[in-house]
């Protein structure tokens, strides 16, 4: 088996905030050191990334949204001999959070909203958006919301909300140490779901310890 674990994620806003926030957090218990962290192009590249990854003797995680095409994608890897240990799924608190986003307080991630679209919007009359104002679309999920909010401005030519754009501006402001804007909550937050990742690999490790003990016991039976 290769040593280090991988952890294949649905999005290539998923890799750069694990990344940034691991190195903020600076916290040893709960590092994505060990981890190498691979983003799939989309939703259908995770289960032929994790099955290739898995046959070439890694030991594979995923970590999934809590969207209906991600419930297929753990279906399918299920049936793919993954463990449940394997398929990780957003939450906190014992509650699903639909996307990495959710991790971020509603006000720190429009801090980086309000930043990023006051400029590019300028023309287009855009002014600052409040957590009431994202509170009050019934969508799951902060992503969700934001469109919601951008369809109702389609006609001011805002466009479609880009959340890749604020995924850059949140960690270069990390790189940066500019960091003000980001909350105890949201760093608490990120590190529920480390500590998550970290225990399922410990789960999964003790498993496939006691599976290769049985083997090589049954070998000298």
């Amino acid at each position: 088996t290769n040593s280090r674990p991988v952890i294949i994620v649905e999005t290539m806003s998923d890799s750069m905030y694990l990344n940034a926030f691991d190195k903020f957090l600076q916290d040893p218990n709960i590092s994505m050191n060990p981890l190498n962290v691979i983003a799939a192009y989309n939703k259908n590249s995770v289960l032929p990334l994790a099955i290739f990854y898995r046959n070439h003797g890694y030991r594979t995680f995923v970590l999934l949204d809590n969207t209906e095409e991600s419930k297929q994608i753990s279906a399918q890897l299920e049936s793919n001999q993954f463990s449940p240990i394997q398929t990780i799924f957003f939450e906190r608190e014992g509650k699903k959070l639909e996307s990495i986003e959710d991790y971020v307080v509603i006000e720190d991630y429009l801090h980086a909203v309000n930043q990023t679209y006051e400029i590019k919007l300028r023309q287009e009359g855009y002014s600052n958006l409040t957590p009431e104002s994202i509170n009050s679309k019934d969508s799951k999920g902060i992503l969700e919301k934001l469109k919601k909010i951008w369809q109702e401005h389609s006609d001011d030519d805002w466009g479609e909300f880009n959340n890749e754009e604020i995924t850059r501006y949140i960690c270069e402001k990390i790189t940066l140490e500019e960091t003000n804007f980001l909350s105890d909550k949201t760093k608490d937050q990120f590190r529920s779901l480390y500590r998550l990742i970290a225990e399922r690999i410990r789960q999964y490790q003790n498993t496939a310890t006691k599976s290769d003990l049985e083997k090589f016991q049954k070998k000298k039976g």
